[in-house]
């Protein structure tokens, strides 16, 4: 979700080759989602719902972050994985304990699936109780598998992201939510993707896109307004933890941040043709709070790309989710050849290192 920002900031065009030797935080969740847009289709083109193993469970994700972890390899790339701690009070769609919701359901699938009752176990396994926080799950088990390092940030993973490259230790978030921005990240990689394209949402129908960088202070710049007024902005928009200001798009929050300074003085001016009841000061505050002072993790000590363990990666893939065992070895193959190349790359790149470089060598596994 987030802000609708993509109509005011400028994006350049990146070839793949200028991305060789960088680190890039990608914020997962965001990552994990889009791998969910590629469903099997009916014979008529409407889309028939997620692809399934024989337990009843989504596999796109698996395949997916197979596929993308083997990517970033074969382009010269460390990714580090970024995934969501927990929500915001304000954040919209949050459920209650949703760990414990968890736990009862991934036990009573277990039970389902051992006494053959696959039709009771596939709608557990595709209720919200047990379908999102499996995935994460799932996710964080093949990436530890693959030897790529994960981080669960305190909260989003969007602001761990920014944080990365705030600290120089990531060149690049990758998100495609703008939210990025209003987290400071300073530069952002978008469009990362091997086939150029994307699958429009709700359709089966897919677009060309090729891969684009964010610079946060350039936008700033050329929009001549600062990081606060950009937050003040998203409130007006609407974000994930404020809905926004009805008939305000992002060209009329521009517009009225840039003529009064601030939301205060917006709310002010022009409070006899908006409402904006529900935008109290306390409101304001908290998501002020949220994206300038974001709660991210500052230390990572345990940050090391590794060599892909074949055997947890098989037991992953193959004993508990029965994916083809000969189609996962291939790409896994494919992939232990890739990172290879890959260490090698940066152990080449870091002889004479840079500042930047110097950063960076020290989270490289020895």
């Amino acid at each position: 979700m987030g802000v609708k920002l993509q109509d005011l900031v400028i994006r350049k065009a990146i070839e793949f080759s200028k991305l060789a030797g960088k680190i890039i935080a990608v914020d997962a969740p965001n990552v994990i989602m889009s791998l969910f847009n590629f469903a099997r289709k009916n014979l008529d083109g409407s889309q028939a719902g997620l692809i399934l193993d024989r337990t009843q469970r989504p596999i796109s994700h698996l395949y997916g972050l197979l596929y993308r972890t083997n990517f970033f390899y074969s382009k010269k790339i460390f990714p580090i994985f970024c995934f969501d701690g927990l929500d915001s009070n304000l954040k919209k769609l949050k459920t209650k304990d949703r760990l414990n919701d968890f736990l009862f359901t991934e036990k009573l699938y277990r039970s389902l699936i051992q006494l053959g009752n696959r039709e009771n176990a596939k709608q557990i396994a595709l209720s919200k109780e047990y379908m999102w926080p499996n995935i994460v799950k799932e996710s964080k088990q093949l990436l530890g598998a693959l030897g790529v390092p994960y981080i669960s940030a305190p909260a989003s993973a969007e602001s761990q992201c920014a944080q990365f490259v705030k600290n120089e230790v990531a060149h690049y978030s990758n998100s495609q939510d703008f939210d990025s921005l209003l987290f400071g990240c300073p530069r952002i990689l978008q469009n990362f993707s091997k086939s150029l394209r994307r699958k429009v949402q709700g359709r089966w129908k897919y677009q060309k896109i090729t891969p684009v960088t964010i610079n946060l202070i350039e936008n700033l710049k050329r929009l001549e307004i600062d990081q606060f007024q950009l937050v003040d902005m998203a409130l007006l928009i609407g974000t994930d933890y404020y809905s926004g200001i009805k008939n305000i798009g992002p060209k009329h929050a521009y517009k009225f941040i840039k003529k009064h300074g601030s939301i205060e003085k917006v709310i002010k001016e022009e409070k006899g043709n908006y409402n904006f009841s529900t935008l109290s000061s306390e409101v304001i505050a908290n998501v002020r709070k949220i994206f300038l002072l974001p709660d991210v993790l500052m230390e990572y000590p345990n940050l090391s790309w590794n060599f892909p363990s074949e055997q947890q990666t098989l037991n992953l893939l193959c004993e508990d989710h029965h994916l083809n065992r000969e189609r996962v070895e291939t790409n896994l193959n494919k992939l232990a050849t890739n990172y290879g190349k890959c260490q090698m790359f940066f152990s080449n790149k870091t002889r004479n290192p840079s500042k930047k470089q110097e950063t960076l060598d020290s989270i490289f596994s020895t």
